[in-house]
């Protein structure tokens, strides 16, 4: 059985007192927690618009269970970020419509979130902040 593994490390001396976290999880199936994810798509594109446009598909995922997606900007310029948001393009149109904003993500930063796949509705949209070529960095996990 395949198993991943997410570790996260994060220390902050923010504030009159320093904190440091550290967590690890095993990423399994939903509701079984003993069968491990057995899939994973890994993929870097170039968007070449600052039009928001589909970058993961509910149908490109399996949606017979979750997901765990990472998405990361590994651009070095500061004006260069993406908003990241939950939604779908209406049927018959090109316009796609935002269910819920997560946030940006500018150069450097990474996110790793559990993702549904269950409808189109959760379709992962991304829109860059520039026109120029953009490289976006995913994985998902399933």
């Amino acid at each position: 059985m395949p198993t991943t593994t997410a570790t996260i490390g994060l220390s902050s001396d923010i504030g009159d007192s320093s904190i440091s976290i550290n967590n690890t999880t095993t990423l399994w199936k939903a509701a079984s927690g003993t069968e491990g994810m057995d899939s994973m798509i890994s993929v870097s594109k170039i968007l070449q618009s600052n039009i928001q446009v589909d970058l993961v598909a509910a149908a490109a995922a399996n949606s017979a269970t979750h997901n765990f997606l990472y998405i990361k900007n590994p651009s070095t310029d500061p004006a260069e970020f993406f908003r990241i948001a939950l939604g779908a393009s209406p049927s018959g149109t090109t316009s796609p419509s935002i269910v819920e904003e997560l946030g940006y993500l500018y150069a450097g930063d990474w996110m790793f979130i559990p993702w549904s796949a269950s409808s189109t509705a959760f379709d992962v949209m991304i829109t860059p902040s520039v026109s120029t070529d953009m490289t976006v960095e995913y994985m998902i996990f399933s």
